[in-house]
């Protein structure tokens, strides 16, 4: 087997460290299984032609390492060419890497992933943008738009900034008027915050939810109630202990297509991760096994 390899030298676990020690372990891991390894580290601002490249070319298999951004750029390209991925955890939160029960240290993802198999995971997609973790609407935007403003201006670190991003947003909380229709007619909802996941989420506890299954066909649909800071907090406070599926001010659905009506032109979402701006209305569905990746046997 071919293995491309594109290793983001700019991602969270990579910087400020030699990249020799990295690179040679990647590297024997693929080819103590026979593969046959092309391996890059490119700076992040080249990691969409690198992908691109690596997917034009004969390798079976494209295996990036990076965040959640730079997993969520070699979806959106290795979609339409039908090649497997597999993904190397170096960012914060690495979402797909966690629940494919992938190894976050570098050396012992690249030999699970190695030692691997493929599989078939969904899709989910928001007017025809792919997407693999989840699309969030309602103040959560501005909470991310906030925190790089941070980050920029005052050198802020992730979490810090997270933290005086969110404070400033529930402050002002802003509310999202749409209707939502999964097939039985459009009912209406204001609220704060509604995510679309792809597939549900498990019961579980942190901030970080896991998802146990990535092929179930299902995308998970969650809307809060609460119109205040304080009942925000409060939910994210059952987040954290794990007790967020009894909280009575948060409905949840599954459903296979789901379409957000606004009186707005547009809306501002954050699909994992990366804030989006797109037209209204917006047509939610989930592509059963579109996406073939390497993940530990």
């Amino acid at each position: 087997m071919k293995v491309a390899v594109i290793l983001n030298q700019s991602a969270g676990s990579l910087v400020d460290r030699p990249l020799e020690g990295p690179v040679s372990a990647v590297r024997a891991a693929f080819e103590a299984q026979g593969a046959e390894v092309d391996l890059r580290t490119v700076e992040g601002a080249a990691c969409t032609g690198e992908i691109e490249r690596a997917l034009a070319s004969d390798a079976d298999c494209v295996v990036v390492g990076g965040g959640d951004g730079t997993v969520h750029t070699a979806v959106r390209l290795a979609l339409p060419t039908g090649k497997a991925l597999g993904v190397l955890p170096l960012g914060t939160l690495n979402l797909l890497a966690r629940d494919l029960a992938v190894p976050l240290e570098i050396e012992a993802a690249a030999q699970a992933l190695a030692a691997g198999r493929m599989r078939a995971i969904d899709v989910a997609e928001v007017n025809g943008e792919p997407y693999l973790n989840s699309s969030v609407l309602g103040f959560y935007p501005a909470v991310v738009q906030e925190r790089e403003r941070h980050r920029k201006l005052h050198r802020l670190l992730k979490w810090p900034g997270a933290a005086v991003a969110l404070a400033k947003t529930l402050h002002r909380l802003p509310m999202l008027d749409v209707r939502l229709d999964w097939g039985d007619g459009p009912r209406r909802v204001r609220t704060p915050v509604l995510a679309v996941s792809n597939n549900p989420y498990d019961d579980g506890f942190g901030l970080v939810l896991r998802r146990a299954s990535l092929d179930g066909g299902r995308l998970g649909v969650y809307v809060a109630h609460e119109r205040s800071a304080l009942a925000m907090l409060r939910l994210m406070g059952r987040l954290v202990t794990g007790t967020w599926r009894q909280d009575e001010a948060l409905d949840t659905f599954t459903v296979t297509s789901l379409t957000v009506h606004s009186r707005r032109r547009t809306l501002k979402m954050v699909n994992d991760g990366e804030v989006r701006k797109m037209a209204g209305p917006l047509h939610y569905r989930i592509r059963p096994g579109a996406l073939k990746v390497l993940a530990p046997g």
